[in-house]
């Protein structure tokens, strides 16, 4: 069945396991009168902005610092991180039709375009900014 071998790597394994785990922080204990909730350990119900959205927004400001420094493939691999994190937010699908295009690949950036008008379409001003973008993509076909 198991030699001496196999069983002494699995019981290796399952010490390993055992010990892991997601560590948090104890809340500190609430002394009389005492405000703890700006203590690190404490999680706040409900926040303006999620973790997730407040990076995605990181992302895309670096991914553009990136378009204008004229980086593409560092603004498109932020950009994919940012639509992982908040796929809803048409800006990053704009930003990512700017980097195709700045490759020169304007099927993808038709692409992402047509995103960033599914997403955005509820702004004039960034329906004039998608629009824009797509007559530019189509004079460069």
């Amino acid at each position: 069945m198991f030699n001496k071998n196999t069983a002494i790597t699995m019981i290796v394994i399952l010490v390993v396991l055992s010990g892991c785990s997601l560590w948090r922080p104890k809340a500190p204990q609430s002394k009389a009168g005492e405000d703890i909730k700006s203590h690190p350990a404490i999680i706040p119900e409900q926040t303006d902005i999620d973790a997730r959205t407040k990076a995605a927004g990181e992302f895309r400001q670096r991914a553009c610092k990136f378009l204008e420094k004229r980086k593409p493939d560092d603004a498109i691999n932020l950009l994919e991180r940012a639509i992982s994190l908040d796929p809803k937010e048409g800006q990053n699908y704009y930003h990512l039709s700017r980097a195709w295009l700045m490759k020169g690949n304007t099927a993808q950036a038709l692409e992402f375009n047509n995103l960033a008008g599914i997403y955005l379409g509820e702004s004039d001003e960034w329906n004039q900014k998608v629009e824009d973008q797509k007559k530019s993509i189509e004079n460069m076909r």
